[in-house]
């Protein structure tokens, strides 16, 4: 979380990036980015990284292409036809490009801040498509002009020599020095770019204008910076012969962490004999954190034609006045092709004699030609025959893009959701690699994603359509990989799902045309799970739905303003829960201590029991918040919350920013441990079902306005408390652009990150569900405090109803209460509809034959709930007991007691950091105050195996060998669990165990312990105390012995008597055993020596020990 920073520039920032929105939609019109491809057609996939001639095989290619008629062959790149150089029966020869990045520019704003042309944000490789056409596929056509050998030579062309630099991102992602703000779109020219470079420090670079034609002052440099901190800077352009003898060419003057172009001509004196040269660069600014860096620089001037020791080179001519020019190139390698690629999607072939070309200039315009003599051959692995198939738009409204990968849980959560159960939607799953092929020209870029998006949306229309994403992001720029291998793209950094749909299909700039919604999961498990865990949610599987009301607030802070703040914020947003549909019970959690650390808050009771939302609103990370609730996989903190999965909404800096390639589960990593969001996502059985959160940094004031329109959308506004969690969040940002379009409100809708299915209705249900509870809800009191029950005339039944479904107003509800004696009095009572609880009072004559009160709310069902089981309830009633008394409740009955829990290894108690022998058995003993049966359902065990956080609890399974399950009375029972396959080392043991009513005992047991080497026989023996008096206690510790072992003691006086021996055996093997001498009286004081002797079953001697002690008077 931050505080609101105002800045005066952002209204023109927002009209520019609506500017380039309008830019980038309108490239997206039909005929789309698939009007290209001729369906039904066989196409092959091949990709490209490096330009120049590139040479396929027949034989790499599939059947049908090595027997079609070659004219036949057709080659696309970027939706247009590509002329081949040649083709025949046995090889295709084309000239091809790398990926240059151009088309990241749509996802900028406005288009033209893309600055840096030799950086592609997401791909390097280009792809070009084979296919067989009905009509003749384009070919390279070829000049016949004869070589005018009288004609002058051109002397030079026109050289550009271009260096890059790529090490860091513009931006700083991961440097503590980055923009006060950020949007999810590309600005400020944001590329790779180089090191950063400090204030005063001069950084060179040297150049060299090699086989330079004519004067130095024809030759230019143009180069591109990065401010690398939030100041004004000057940055001073320096060029010379040496780092010695620089000039000041001029000043850029930058600001923040935009990009500025700079270029300036090379004098006479810049460079040596030579031709050799350094550019040097220096900020003169003084800010303390002032840091800048150079993403590159082109050198350009007129050079020879010549390539000697090269085998590929592209040459640039100024535009001719007249048609053919000579060109001679010197050096030009034997059997070298020459292309007009001024045009690269169809190139010329030149013919020439020698080194002597004759290029044709056309009038204005530049010309470009490639001179090579190597063809690279396409490898089989970059040939991939694809099968690209229609895409039908209309009907599809549940759309699913994954990862081949994940494909096969994405089948069985599309399957789901087909399903009546699951919703009846019309499914479509896509996978991400054929988005990219058929939208985005083989090209891996969320782009991909946004342009079939469009297709879908303006072809199909967008009413009731869903998009759900299954697969991880990465766009934390230095942890990217390139090409994008196993990702569904997301936009930006910070990152936002919502771009890939916002604007498109005639929706309002900012506004997300369709729900989207994320599951980030790394595996085909992580799927299935999070599937499980809808189905239970979606259809009740705990068989109760009041625990949906349950609302828990918890605020942090760094100071006591702060704190003060967000509690009130929270505070004025409790009336919306309790007044709306869901008629809810906010439990709040308040940060204690107004400092910037973070500080640890228990709400494992609150979470296990149910709560239908979790609100954070404080300052956070991707792995903590500052009001510290820990990870939902943490069984240290006993979170066991199956069935009652809530959704959880988080304001705090990052702590949605799941895009940073943290996967680790470990929870001793740091720079790569999985996301707080992602593991209360991911996890099984446990944790949360849906998370908005922000992907990055989260301000007050926008947070807030976000927070309150999500609270009244979901449980106030009649027109949407009905919608889905992902149209809640098209309604909120619908009406937060309406009232302002700041670019921090714009930047929060863009990066409230839905994690989970966006069709999920959540918290509120249909219908509302009044119930009655016979274990605390009825009561009897007598007609006044100061008589009893049995001196009362009559008595007053109190019943306490809930509504544990929807809040609807204005209904009316008949309960019936029944007074059961030797006859039955039945009174009843009509109350209005309530949020959630109200308490109605009946009173009946005391006829001192009461057995029961019965209780039954709507017994003609006149009211739709979602759920009649609940309806009845009744108190029995021992007229003997109470009548004494002038209250009774079955409340009395209710069980609030946690059971008590005992562990021990071998029988016995151990002490923390105790040695053991090897494969202890662990006893788990619990106990209550209610019945209690044998069940393992009751009691969860977990190993670590190790000694710190470099390992995780591992939860035991009941299925092992050996395992005994015991009960001991009606009130306890006994896991007996006996460990296999642990080798020596230290280890650590977590028990947690709940009664039947689902009480978790008050604290889970831990204890670490180590497991000594099989046959150690470092048996320790302590007597004590020593000196004694009345007794000696001897304990045999570190007894690594499996299986029976015989203890034989003897005691000696100092003349060597022996005054007690005695010997006994330990069946269990315990590896601590303790017994005590008790010295006669008459026995003299004075000093005794004993000898203990262990020996094995077999009767061998496995240690003896001896010693002395002083027994005084």
């Amino acid at each position: 979380m931050r505080r609101m920073k105002l800045h005066t520039a952002g209204l023109l920032l927002l009209f520019l990036a609506a500017f380039g929105l309008e830019q980038a939609v309108a490239q997206q019109k039909p005929g789309y980015a698939n009007s290209w491809i001729n369906y039904g057609k066989p196409y092959v996939k091949i990709g490209v990284i490096k330009k120049g001639l590139h040479k396929i095989t027949m034989t790499s290619l599939p059947k049908e292409f090595s027997s079609a008629a070659v004219d036949k062959l057709q080659l696309w790149h970027r939706g247009k036809q590509v002329s081949i150089i040649s083709a025949n029966s046995s090889e295709i020869v084309f000239f091809g490009v790398p990926n240059d990045g151009s088309s990241d520019s749509l996802l900028y704003r406005p288009m033209s801040s893309r600055m840096n042309p030799y950086f592609s944000m997401y791909s390097d490789e280009s792809s070009y498509f084979l296919t067989i056409g009905d009509t003749a596929g384009l070919r390279a056509k070829a000049t016949s002009e004869p070589v005018n050998v009288n004609a002058a030579a051109l002397p030079s062309h026109d050289e550009k020599v271009t260096t890059v630099f790529q090490t860091d991102y513009s931006l700083s992602t991961v440097s503590p020095v980055r923009p006060n703000f950020f949007n999810s779109f590309f600005e400020i020219g944001a590329s790779r770019t180089g090191k950063i470079v400090l204030s005063g420090v001069m950084h060179n670079n040297e150049f060299t204008l090699k086989n330079l034609v004519g004067g130095v002052e024809n030759a230019k440099i143009k180069l591109l910076v990065h401010g690398r901190s939030n100041n004004d800077r000057s940055i001073e352009v320096y060029v010379g012969k040496n780092a010695t003898s620089l000039r000041l060419v001029g000043t850029i003057r930058n600001s923040g962490f935009g990009g500025s172009e700079y270029t300036f001509n090379i004098k006479p004196g810049d460079v040596d004999d030579a031709k050799k040269g350094v550019l040097g660069l220096k900020s003169i600014t003084t800010e303390r954190s002032e840091r800048f860096s150079l993403a590159y620089y082109d050198v350009s001037y007129p050079q020879a034609f010549d390539m000697t020791g090269l085998t590929g080179k592209e040459f640039n001519l100024k535009p001719a006045k007249t048609g053919f020019n000579r060109v001679q190139v010197k050096g030009l390698p034997a059997k070298s092709t020459l292309l007009d690629i001024s045009n690269v999607d169809t190139p010329v072939v030149v013919n020439g004699s020698g080194e002597n070309y004759m290029v044709n200039g056309t009038q204005g315009k530049n010309v470009r030609f490639y001179a090579s003599n190597e063809i690279t051959t396409v490898a089989a692995a970059k040939i991939k025959p694809l099968n690209l198939e229609v895409i039908e738009p209309k009907q599809p409204n549940y759309i699913i893009i994954t990862t081949q990968g994940l494909m096969q849980g994405a089948n069985q959560y599309a399957a789901y959701r087909s399903s009546a159960d699951g919703g009846g939607f019309k499914t479509i799953i896509l996978n991400v690699a054929d988005l990219y092929d058929q939208f985005n020209y083989g090209e891996p870029s969320p782009l991909g994603i946004r342009n079939f998006m469009a297709y879908m949306l303006g072809e199909g229309g967008k009413t009731d359509k869903h998009l759900f994403l299954i697969g991880k992001s990465i766009t934390h720029n230095e942890r990217m990989t390139r090409e994008l291998p196993d990702e569904v793209p997301t936009i930006g950094y910070p990152a936002s799902d919502v771009l890939l749909v916002e604007g498109l299909a005639g929706t309002a700039a900012e506004i997300p045309a369709i729900p989207v919604g994320r599951l980030s999961a790394i595996s085909n498990q992580n799927v299935l799970d999070y599937l499980t865990k809808v189905k239970e949610y979606e259809h009740n599987a705990i068989g109760d739905y009041g625990w949906r009301k349950n609302f828990l607030h918890l605020n942090g802070g760094k100071n006591t303003g702060e704190i003060t703040q967000l509690k009130e914020f929270l505070s004025d947003l409790e009336p919306t829960v309790a007044n709306g549909v869901v008629g809810g019970k906010v439990i709040p959690f308040v940060k204690q201590q107004p400092i910037a650390e973070v500080e640890s808050v228990n709400i494992t009771a609150e979470v296990n029991a149910g709560a239908g939302l979790i609100t954070y609103f404080g300052h956070g990370s991707a792995t903590v918040t500052d009001l510290d609730m820990g990870y939902i996989t943490d069984v240290k903190r006993g979170y066991n919350n199956f069935g009652k999965y809530p959704m959880m909404y988080f304001n705090g800096c990052g702590v949605g920013n799941i895009f940073a390639g943290r996967f680790n589960p470990n929870p001793n990593a740091t720079s790569d441990r999985i996301t707080l969001s992602l593991d209360w996502l991911l996890a099984k059985d446990r944790g949360s079902v849906a998370i908005i959160a922000n992907s990055y940094e989260s301000f007050v004031s926008p947070s807030a306005q976000y927070l309150e329109q999500l609270y009244k959308n979901m449980f106030a506004v009649p027109s949407t408390v009905n919608f889905s969690i992902g149209k809640i969040q098209i309604a909120v940002a619908e009406a937060i652009i309406s009232k302002t379009k700041d670019k921090y409100a714009v930047a929060n809708i863009h990066q409230s990150l839905l994690q989970g299915d966006p069709a999920l209705k959540l918290v509120t249900v249909s219908n509302p569900d009044y119930a009655v509870n016979s274990e605390q809800s009825i009561s009897l009191y007598s007609e006044s405090g100061n008589k009893t029950i049995d001196q009362s005339d009559s008595v007053r039944v109190a019943v306490v109803l809930e509504n544990k479904g929807r809040f609807v107003a204005d209904q009316s509800i008949t309960v019936d209460v029944a007074y059961v004696g030797n006859s039955t009095v039945t009174k009843s009572v009509v109350v209005k509809s309530f949020p959630a609880r109200d308490t109605i009072m009946v009173s009946f004559a005391n006829r001192r034959d009461l057995d029961k009160i019965t209780v039954n709310i709507d017994p003609k069902h006149l009211v739709k709930e979602m759920d009649l089981s609940n309806n009845l309830a009744e108190m029995d009633i021992n007229w003997d007991m109470v009548k004494d008394m002038n209250f009774f409740s079955s409340a009395n009955n209710r069980d609030v007691v946690p059971p008590m829990l005992h562990v021990r290894f071998n029988g016995t108690l151990p002490k923390d950091n105790e040695q053991l022998n090897p494969n202890p058995t662990i006893n788990i003993t619990l106990r209550d105050d209610r019945q209690l049966f044998a069940d393992t359902d009751l009691v969860e065990v977990y190993l670590k195996r190790c000694p710190d956080s470099s390992c995780e609890f591992e939860k035991l399974s009941y299925t092992a060998a050996g395992i005994s399950v015991d009960s001991l009375d009606n009130y306890s029972f006994r896991i007996n669990y006996p460990t296999t396959g642990l080798v020596a080392g230290e280890y650590e043991l977590l028990v947690n165990a709940k009664d039947r009513a689902g009480n978790f005992c008050t604290q889970p047991y831990q204890i670490s312990f180590r497991i000594l080497e099989a046959g150690d026989a470092g048996i320790k023996l302590v007597a004590s105390p020593n000196p004694a008096t009345t007794f000696v206690r001897f304990e045999l510790s570190d007894v690594s012995v499996s299986g029976p072992i015989v203890i034989k003691y003897s005691i000696y006086s100092l003349t060597g008597a022996l005054v007690e021996e005695k010997e006994f055996r330990d069946t269990a093997g315990s590896r601590k055993l303790d017994w005590y001498w008790n010295p006669s009286s008459s026995f003299a004081a004075g000093l005794f020596t004993y000898k203990v002797v262990v020996s094995g079953q077999d009767g061998q001697t496995l240690r003896q020990l001896t010693g002395k002690v002083v027994v005084t008077k």
